[in-house]
């Protein structure tokens, strides 16, 4: 993966950051210039510097040039399919463990913003396999993360239709932005490791109630959550505290929920697992509040 402390080199990402702090981004090539508005960046006096330089452009105009974080990645990268936001992807990351060395499945490879977060968190020793049918989606999102992380040979792109084929064993995570994500859980509980975490991104309620009936059938999830993400940025300049008169509300919702081992089969069924709701934290701390 590219190291963000080394200088440009020609086929990084880059950012320009104006006196207004609106950002602008682009790709480095030799020889190249990037236009804003008629002013030129030229391509030329970046490669070979370390980022966080102040660059004037052809008309004088200061720009700060920086590598682009990962948020900065996924909201200006060339898209094939709509991406998963950052404010969701870091609470992907946190609610479905997503750890070093773990073997991780997408399905649903769009723009490649999830893989390239998975990719990082897993690290080198880690593994992750995505799957899409869509060859003009797997192409832009090789582009994307190639540019992003350079080379990623932990990263597998299947060209499969997981409703159909889910080709992986042992698996650690698993990963869904799919129309129909309940269509993959038949397929996927044998080849979930027990403890395993599922997790599934969906634009409306309707679709995380299937996936929640889904997970019911199979009687091995517990520990099921659903939750959505909110985001309001605050303005503060001077004496002017104020909250922005616009916010990123609703994307998607996103369901977790724990593998197990399949229940035994007894006449009554005694020892089959309850599918469970995680409570909420006010909940948990009224708990304790009552146990105390």
């Amino acid at each position: 993966m590219k190291d963000p402390k080394l200088p440009f080199q020609e086929g990084d990402p880059v950012i320009f950051l104006d006196r207004k702090q609106r950002v602008y981004y682009g790709i480095l090539q030799a020889g190249k210039q990037t236009n804003i508005r008629g002013d030129m960046l030229p391509h030329d006096t970046i490669i070979g510097r370390t980022e966080g330089f102040l660059l004037r452009s052809q008309r004088k105009i200061p720009f700060w040039v920086f590598r682009p974080t990962l948020n900065d990645h996924v909201v200006n990268m060339p898209r094939g399919a709509t991406v998963i936001y950052p404010k969701d992807l870091g609470v992907i990351l946190q609610y479905a463990d997503i750890y070093p060395g773990a073997k991780v499945v997408e399905a649903g490879h769009g723009s490649g913003a999830l893989a390239t977060a998975l990719l990082r968190a897993v690290g080198p020793t880690g593994q992750v396999i995505s799957y899409d049918i869509r060859q003009d989606f797997i192409n832009n999102a090789r582009k994307n993360l190639h540019n992003f992380l350079g080379e990623t040979p932990n990263h597998t792109v299947r060209e499969i239709n997981i409703y159909e084929n889910f080709a992986d064993a042992e698996v650690d995570r698993l990963i869904l932005d799919l129309p129909e994500p309940w269509q993959v859980i038949p397929l996927a509980v044998p080849n979930l490791r027990s403890g395993a975490v599922v997790c599934s991104y969906s634009p409306t309620v309707i679709q995380v109630k299937s996936f929640c009936e889904a997970l019911r059938q199979t009687r091995c999830f517990v520990d099921v959550l659903t939750l959505e993400t909110l985001l309001r940025r605050w303005n503060i300049d001077g004496l002017s505290v104020r909250p922005e008169l616009r916010m990123i509300g609703h994307t998607g919702f996103l369901t977790f929920a724990r593998k197990v081992e399949p229940p035994a089969r007894s006449a009554d069924d005694a020892l089959e697992p309850e599918i469970t709701e995680s409570s909420s934290e006010d909940d948990r701390e009224r708990d304790e509040s009552f146990d105390s």
